[in-house]
């Protein structure tokens, strides 16, 4: 079951709700030890996804402006190479791909960047 908090301005829990819209404020308040104060709720990291498809990159990738720089690098390696065959042949994109990270450096993107490319795109659909 979810739970929703709602902060205040110094972002203290004011109050908690399930799902159901039943508060559990006062039912939580009423465990803790006198003085006690409810911690904020942080919410944990968005999980970053290990493979995107081709599209969901390519849209991405677009979006940001990227697309462009790297059909000019993919267009100087030679038809053989690893990295262009990759990148014109791959269907799913590979968090730790050696190729995708050397994309990557060659556009000086941090791999925080790079993961946060990759949640954006996971969120992108046909």
């Amino acid at each position: 079951m979810k739970t929703y908090q709602y902060l205040d301005a110094e972002n203290l829990v004011v109050a908690v709700f399930d799902e159901d819209g039943i508060s559990r404020k006062s039912m939580l308040a009423s465990k803790l030890p006198e003085g006690a104060v409810v911690e904020p709720y942080i919410a944990p990291p968005t999980p970053i996804p290990s493979t995107v498809t081709r599209f969901q990159a390519l849209a991405v990738l677009a979006a940001g402006g990227y697309l462009p720089t790297i059909k000019t690098y993919i267009a100087t390696l030679g038809e053989d190479n690893i990295a262009r065959l990759a990148w014109e042949n791959a269907t799913d994109w590979e968090r730790t791909s050696p190729t995708l990270n050397a994309l990557a450096t060659m556009l000086n993107l941090t791999s925080a960047e790079v993961d946060d490319l990759f949640v954006a795109a996971s969120q992108v659909s046909a």
